[in-house]
């Protein structure tokens, strides 16, 4: 059965589709994958839904929906950005996964699907302002017992990579204190309340946290292109300051460090919500 539109109230970015515009190829090159022990984790979860979809969303160059895929999972991916689609698309067809449908929607404004079991959000609960709204037209669409699991490549409280002030300075140095969430003009909106916070205060209240370390280990071409890959950063964004903000970046990033790799470890987490008392056994 097929469920109508749900709203989850105005997006506050004037075109969410376009906050990422000319990033995808950025995106999908140069960000590290999420640790297999979260993906897997979310695996074991939705096999206790046979047949039951798992809906990735604002799923970006698919690196959650392709990882799921290739574990079997049946995938839904929603994302509002049709140029990052495009990039998904490309990057499962070079993989050979063919279990997933992919569909231009967002937080906002969900496209029409039968329920699911599972909703994972990978590093992008921060863009679905009011969250909790978010979470409420998830409600609409995950079955009992269902969840919602947010990935974020680094546990809130864990220190930042020690490059990451100086890629503060160099953007602030070309862009100003406040850079546009993407080619439109617009401001990167945020509101009180960590994401556990907001979770456990919606319909997913019942928590599990998992948290695993993993090995950052970039190059200097890697941490530029990490850059061109966000919203304040995209080369739309940069415009004619592209060719300065990259050789300015370069030259602090090899006067930083001369061997130009940059090595830490870093901790990825899994924040999964679901209804309480709804779950006798569980994963």
């Amino acid at each position: 059965m097929q469920h109508e539109r749900v709203r989850a109230g105005s997006a506050p970015y004037r075109a969410p589709g376009g906050v990422f515009a000319g990033t995808a190829s950025f995106y999908a090159s140069a960000r590290p994958g999420y640790p297999a022990e979260l993906i897997d984790h979310c695996v074991r979860f939705a096999a206790a839904f046979p047949g039951r979809r798992v809906l990735d969303l604002a799923t970006g160059a698919g690196a959650v929906a392709i990882a799921l895929a290739e574990r079997g999972v049946d995938v839904l991916a929603v994302d509002p950005c049709a140029e990052m689609l495009d990039e998904a698309r490309r990057a499962a067809a070079r993989r050979n996964v063919a279990n997933v449908e992919w569909v231009q929607g967002s937080s906002y404004e969900l496209p029409d699907f039968d329920t699911v079991c599972l909703v994972t959000i990978g590093d992008a609960f921060h863009w679905m302002i009011p969250r909790a709204q978010a979470l409420a037209a998830l409600d609409e669409r995950v079955v009992p017992g269902g969840a919602v699991a947010l990935l974020s490549h680094r546990w809130p409280g864990h220190p930042k990579p020690s490059w990451e002030p100086l890629l503060n300075r160099i953007r602030g140095r070309h862009l100003g204190p406040s850079p546009s969430a993407g080619p439109t003009g617009q401001t990167s909106r945020d509101e009180a309340g960590s994401h556990e916070d907001i979770v456990r205060g919606s319909a997913f209240a019942h928590l599990t946290k998992i948290t695993t370390d993993y090995t950052l280990d970039l190059t200097v071409d890697r941490l530029v292109a990490w850059q061109f890959s966000q919203a304040q950063t995209s080369l739309p964004v940069l415009g004619e300051r592209r060719q300065a903000f990259e050789a300015d970046l370069r030259a602090a990033l090899h006067a930083w460090e001369p061997s130009g790799r940059f090595e830490e470890t870093s901790q990825a987490h899994l924040l999964l919500g679901r209804r309480p008392g709804e779950l006798r056994e569980r994963p």
